[in-house]
């Protein structure tokens, strides 16, 4: 390759970022559903003319490597001479490299002077695709909802209205899933035009060399970041607790081995398939492990395909829980599975290079709430990742009420929900207690109860119903998450896949994050404070961190607190030599 000019590199580094977040925002800002244009499940990227992603916008990180992998299976059915300025495929597949059917990508070619240069994608979350209400207790995936296989969803630079016509007849709510697919496509358009103002003002021959030259970068990048940490390897396993049809345990377990500049993730030894749709395909595997390790060990590192070669994922030959194969159903894949592969890598990491990771985060819950509001005579469809804890890490707490690494999507405000959706919330709080006690504590979960004014199919999966959210070295573990229905009589209900009438209530309780170390080992005024600002109950503060608390004052009494602690350090000492006796 000819020189790379390293000024050029970098502003090139920072302008296709800046395009695809850009494009982000036109996706948003263009979108019809809540879940777009408030809480911002989208994402946008570029692409390189052979299918390499360029440049990912900062919205859904665990989007992204899904984004990297799905465009290239397309082009196995598109090839490159085969398409037309003006086309765009639209594609939701999971069994050709897509995520869950809910999210629906389209891919547009760039054309400059009847060159193709580059490719522009969105991939956004939509409230319906179809299928059973809320997804969750399907057992494969033709209950799931609408498969779209890549097909044309424009040509000639319109969108073709017999496709979108039979995709809007299969939803519940045509008037939001029309809109946020025109919002995809002038995402595209945006950067469309931007790479074409690129083309302009570099030149094709250079604008191609500078693409190749940005992967290449990543590459050294990451590569880089590896080699700086020792080698070897470690393992770690958790499990999803619920598959949506039935309580089970399905261990995922990976190895992770760092050799040289690159790492290997192994996911052989991995439970079975579940029942219901908490199954992950190979895809979405990929994209929850790169999720994971970039956000570790590079994350300052340009995020395209270059980052993505130092990392290698090793395939169980059998069909597991992490490999879903057709027709199982993978409608809770983004949620149950890939942040339980996200904990079981950083788990594995927390042996290797503590330094770097964080306790387990709580793990969010995705709920949905499907029925006719009477104000417009429509299907209202709400959905939402709700906030948890976040873990700690060496040096600080986790965060309170905050979406996960791979989320990183937005709240909902009370005021939208009630403004848009026949619901009413009734409390919206932190729970005490519920972070992992250790000297650095973890954060806090939610509590959010919703009345339905009208009935409605709800769901909710149970994410840690029993498991707790691991504590590290020494750190305790955050509390567990409950998700139920309260029905007018009193009566309760798991909610998973509940039918419920006007007046009945929904409440949901996220889990917290895990400790960093000893909670005997926390500062006093930290306790201090978290027990007089309602973080922490003052029983938790005297049987958890050793602090004896005046219950008028919320003073500590120093004194009796070091007494204290050295008795309960004491006991633990001998309980810990008792156990290994």
């Amino acid at each position: 390759m000819e020189r790379v000019d390293p000024v050029t590199l970098a502003v090139l580094v920072n302008n296709l970022q800046w395009i695809a977040d850009e494009m982000n925002m036109y996706l948003v800002k263009s979108a019809f559903s809540t879940n777009i244009k408030i809480r911002r499940d989208c994402s946008c990227a570029l692409y390189t003319k052979n299918g390499d992603m360029l440049a990912q916008g900062e919205f859904v990180p665990v989007q992204l490597g899904v984004m990297s992998q799905t465009l290239k299976e397309i082009l196995k059915e598109y090839p490159i001479g085969t398409l037309r300025e003006g086309e765009a495929i639209i594609h939701n597949d999971p069994f050709r490299m897509g995520s869950h059917l809910w999210e629906i990508m389209i891919f547009e070619p760039i054309f400059y002077e009847g060159d193709l240069i580059a490719f522009a994608g969105s991939l956004a979350h939509h409230v319906d695709i179809g299928g059973s209400p809320t997804m969750w207790n399907a057992s494969t995936i033709f209950e799931e909802g609408l498969r779209i296989p890549p097909i044309r969803i424009m040509k000639e630079g319109e969108i073709q209205e017999d496709i979108l016509k039979m995709i809007t007849t299969n939803v519940r709510t045509p008037y939001e899933v029309r809109g946020d697919i025109a919002a995809q496509t002038a995402a595209n358009y945006r950067g469309k035009q931007r790479i074409i103002e690129l083309a302009k003002k570099y030149g094709i021959n250079t604008l191609l060399k500078y693409f190749e030259a940005i992967l290449d970068y990543s590459e050294r990048g990451m590569r880089k970041a590896i080699e700086s940490i020792p080698d070897g390897e470690a393992t770690f396993e958790d499990y999803v607790e619920h598959d949506g049809i039935e309580e089970t345990l399905i261990k995922i377990k990976v190895k992770v081995i760092v050799k040289g500049t690159d790492i290997y993730i192994d996911f052989r030894g991995s439970g079975k398939p579940g029942k219901g749709g908490v199954n992950s395909p190979w895809s979405l595997t990929h994209s929850a492990a790169y999720c994971a390790i970039k956000s570790v060990i590079a994350p300052k590192v340009p995020t395209n395909q270059g980052a993505y070669r130092a990392i290698h994922l090793l395939k169980p030959e059998e069909d597991t829980i992490v490999n879903a194969k057709f027709p199982s159903a993978v409608g809770h894949c983004t949620c149950s599975p890939a942040q339980r592969i996200v904990d079981v890598i950083i788990g594995a990491l927390s042996k290797i290079v503590p330094e770097k990771v964080c306790a387990c985060d709580g793990h969010w819950p995705i709920a949905t709430f499907i029925g006719i509001d009477p104000r417009t005579g429509r299907y209202s469809s709400y959905v939402e990742t709700y906030a948890c804890g976040r873990g700690a890490k060496h040096n600080d707490d986790g965060a309170d009420a905050h979406q996960t690494h791979m989320t990183n999507t937005a709240n909902a405000p009370i005021e939208i929900i009630e403004l848009e959706h026949p619901l009413r919330v009734d409390k919206y709080a932190l729970i005490p207690d519920s972070g992992g006690a250790g000297k650095y504590r973890g954060g806090l979960g939610i509590t959010r109860e919703l009345t339905c004014l009208v009935p409605m199919t709800v769901g909710a999966m149970p994410m840690r119903p029993s498991i707790k959210p691991y504590g590290l070295f020494g750190g305790e573990g955050g509390a567990t998450d409950l998700n139920e229905v309260i029905f007018s009589d009193g009566s309760k209900a798991v909610a998973i896949s509940q039918n419920v009438e006007a007046g009945d209530r929904v409440v949901i309780r996220t889990s917290g994050g895990g400790g960093w170390g000893d909670p005997l080992e926390r500062d006093i005024e930290k306790v201090e404070w978290d027990v007089l600002n309602g973080y922490i109950s003052l029983e938790s503060a005297r049987k958890k961190y050793g602090c004896v608390i005046d219950p008028k004052t919320y003073k500590v009494d120093r004194e009796r607190t070091k007494e204290f602690r050295e008795k309960l350090k004491r006991s633990k000492t001998r309980r810990l030599k008792s156990q290994s006796s």
